[in-house]
């Protein structure tokens, strides 16, 4: 009984995991209304949904259909880079959504850099691949829920005596516990990562990687619009990336934008 209590509490105190990734909307502004901007897309003045998805930004609402929309807008025009931008925004919030996944395909295939990482560990790419397929707030809500199914379980084991009953009980338990572990531990992993790593993508038509955070610095290799990088630090105007290749270097924090 009293190990069944233990376990009840524990559960209860760690149902309160946040939605720390998702959608995020400003109380003040009122629901957001996309016709016009989807109006002016379909009518193909993409310069113009791009003026109107961005005054929605600006006002506070954010999600991953403006991102991917956003996305949509640059493509259309031929402004690679930032269509790359947006989309790798959308990600954090659609995770991986096949069209959001197909069209950032196709915008990578239009850059000028063909940047080939590093080759990892199978196990660790199988396990980072699993991870990605669900956004942080997903994979909080299978914990969540998972969780609750747990409790409810305990309880019902602690109340039923019929084994004709408890039998499936046992099994949900298991089940649920196993779902539990393995989502806690896929939501623990994408929130460290996203807590801990800074992107950007170059905007920048060109843009020289330096030595040093200084203009008279040996280059060492250029960069085209479009490309994804690490940020791993930024002092005085300038950053220090890392490509995905294990390249790294200095450029101009004017060269590119943060995801």
């Amino acid at each position: 009984m009293k190990r069944t209590i233990n376990a009840i509490l524990f559960l209860a105190f760690f149902s309160g995991i946040p939605f720390s990734a998702g959608r995020c909307q400003n109380p003040q502004i009122p629901d957001w209304n996309p016709g016009v901007a989807e109006s002016l897309y379909r009518g193909g003045d993409y310069s113009a949904a791009i003026s109107a998805y961005e005054e929605v930004l600006q006002q506070g609402w954010v999600s991953g259909e403006i991102y991917y929309n956003l996305g949509n807008c640059y493509y259309k025009l031929g402004q690679y880079g930032r269509a790359i931008l947006y989309y790798e925004r959308a990600r954090k919030f659609l995770g991986s959504d096949p069209d959001l996944q197909l069209n950032l395909k196709l915008a990578n295939l239009r850059i000028y850099d063909r940047i080939e990482p590093l080759p990892r560990i199978f196990i660790i790419r199988v396990l980072e691949a699993v991870g990605e397929l669900l956004t942080v707030r997903r994979w909080a809500l299978i914990v969540i829920i998972s969780e609750w199914v747990v409790l409810i379980s305990l309880i019902l084991l602690h109340i039923v005596r019929r084994p004709r009953w408890r039998r499936p009980l046992v099994g949900g338990l298991v089940f649920a516990s196993v779902l539990f572990i393995l989502s806690g531990s896929f939501f623990l992993q994408q929130k460290i990562h996203l807590d801990r790593l800074v992107e950007g993508v170059v905007l920048a038509q060109k843009v020289e990687v330096r030595s040093a955070p200084e203009s008279g610095s040996t280059e060492l290799f250029a960069l085209h619009e479009g490309v994804k990088m690490r940020i791993l630090r930024q002092v005085s105007g300038w950053a220090e990336i890392k490509l995905a290749d294990g390249k790294r270097g200095w450029m101009p924090q004017s060269a590119f934008e943060i995801i």
